[in-house]
């Protein structure tokens, strides 16, 4: 009797795993594509989130070359007009330092007419004395406003002759005085900013 029991049980856990078996051989096709379906649809979601990251990148390093040159051209276009303002205010400097050579040379025959006008007047009359007087107060206005502006009068005489600063018109015998000694002026020389602006008329001794 109790071998009948066990074919029993035997018998009836055969007909439950046949029925579980039964039903997942059953289970809807739909189930199993959907799942695989999923897995599918989030590896393209992936590859297009990398595509999009490597679009952003790419654009990101175009507009960072962009920014370069454009900041390469900026400091350029610095260097060039620093260069430029430079450049003009040299020139507006030249250009002022030559338009006060140009008024120089034109007050220096004045200064030498004073010379020659206190050089002449050798009278003891209170009267001319008193003109001399006067020139030569107006002689060493002019003669201070030109060494204001930088015009320093070259020394010429007792010098030996420099063809930079000194123009020689004649020369001399002279048993006293050295080769190429100045031995006298006929027309006193002028620097500008230590430039020659004009060399002295001079005779020198041979």
């Amino acid at each position: 009797m109790d071998r009948d029991k066990d074919t029993i049980e035997n018998k009836s856990n055969l007909e439950e795993d046949l029925k579980d078996n039964t039903s997942d051989a059953n289970r809807p096709q739909d189930d199993i594509e959907g799942s695989i379906g999923v897995e599918n649809v989030d590896q393209n979601e992936q590859k297009n989130y990398e595509g999009e990251i490597e679009e952003l990148k790419n654009k990101l390093k175009q507009k960072e070359d962009e920014a370069n040159e454009y900041l390469e051209m900026a400091q350029r276009l610095k260097a060039e007009f620093e260069n430029y303002r430079k450049r003009t205010e040299k020139e507006k400097a030249d250009l002022i330092e030559y338009g006060k050579e140009q008024v120089i040379l034109d007050i220096l025959p004045v200064v030498d007419n004073f010379e020659r006008a206190l050089e002449a007047t050798h009278s003891d009359n209170e009267e001319i004395a008193s003109f001399k007087e006067g020139v030569n107060l107006i002689y060493r206005q002019f003669k201070g406003v030109l060494e204001k502006l930088g015009v320093k009068e070259i020394e010429s005489l007792g010098q030996i002759f420099d063809p930079y600063k000194h123009h020689a018109v004649m020369q001399e015998e002279a048993e006293d005085k050295k080769e190429n000694e100045i031995i006298e002026v006929f027309q006193k020389g002028y620097m500008f900013n230590n430039k020659v602006i004009r060399p002295s008329m001079v005779k020198v001794a041979k």
